[in-house]
């Protein structure tokens, strides 16, 4: 038996219809449509986006138990480096080293031939367009002057500790009033952007996970340096952050903490 084509129906069978989602957030009720999927059709879903709520509310309840994540992050240096030579063959691993640190690891670089103008105008264009849509739309956030200031200050400190407070007290000596409740909002947005990443600070005798004078990385460093420069004259906080991401990439979960 089979179908007006000829084919099999045990070949047909073999076939697992695939449903691709992307950014699926942006569609109010989604998590219901997607759940209503999940019990009345055979097939495999996948879902991607660009914010941490993703899986969180309704549809951790909806597919609790039923879901895997897969957590995709920029390229890391052996990637890029793999991906460069495809470009320019005879580029030896310290030239690649030096264009990874200044560009970062966004796989779109290629198409662009790693050219330093093209490739920082574009991640200076995804820096803006995460910020606008997914950061200030998202959680309507009015005072945009103070939002970028504090994505400045963390920018420009990766990899240092230091507080909510400190940021209010710092901006406070800029001119500009900002409770600490504040600045711990549009951290968390840009977090959950995955602009950034937070490590929270571990009582290493205690064992407790305490919630002042955290770390924050940038996801991409090449982010960083098309939009505030500066990566090879801070190259010891961009190499933290190289090896703070490669560690997440490997699967280390990490903290911060004096020993």
């Amino acid at each position: 038996a089979g179908d007006e084509h000829g084919l099999p129906q045990c070949y047909l069978q073999s076939f697992v219809a695939v449903l691709w989602f992307d950014e699926i957030q942006e569609v109010a009720d989604w998590e219901k449509c997607i759940n209503s999927f999940r019990v009345e059709l055979d097939c495999d879903i996948y879902i991607t986006g660009s914010n941490a709520k993703l899986l969180s509310g309704e549809l951790a309840t909806y597919l609790a138990g039923r879901y895997v994540e897969f957590v995709i992050y920029p390229f890391s240096f052996r990637e890029f480096m793999e991906l460069y030579h495809t470009v320019y063959e005879g580029a030896d691993e310290r030239q690649c080293f030096t264009k990874y640190l200044t560009l970062g690891g966004m796989p779109y670089l290629s198409n662009l031939r790693y050219d330093d103008a093209a490739s920082r105008q574009y991640l200076r264009d995804l820096f803006n367009s995460v910020e606008l849509k997914d950061i200030i739309k998202r959680n309507n956030i009015r005072d945009v002057d103070m939002l970028e200031r504090i994505i400045a200050y963390i920018t420009s400190n990766i990899g240092t500790t230091f507080s909510s407070t400190a940021i209010s007290k710092y901006l406070k000596s800029e001119g500009r009033s900002v409770s600490p409740e504040t600045v711990l909002n549009y951290i968390k947005a840009c977090t959950d952007a995955f602009l950034f990443y937070q490590v929270k600070r571990q009582d290493l005798q205690g064992k407790k996970i305490l919630t002042v004078n955290e770390k924050y990385y940038v996801a991409d460093h090449g982010v960083r340096e098309a939009v505030y420069g500066g990566n090879m004259k801070d190259i010891n906080l961009v190499l933290e952050n190289v090896v703070y991401m490669e560690l997440l990439r490997r699967g280390y979960s990490v903290t911060v903490g004096k020993v």
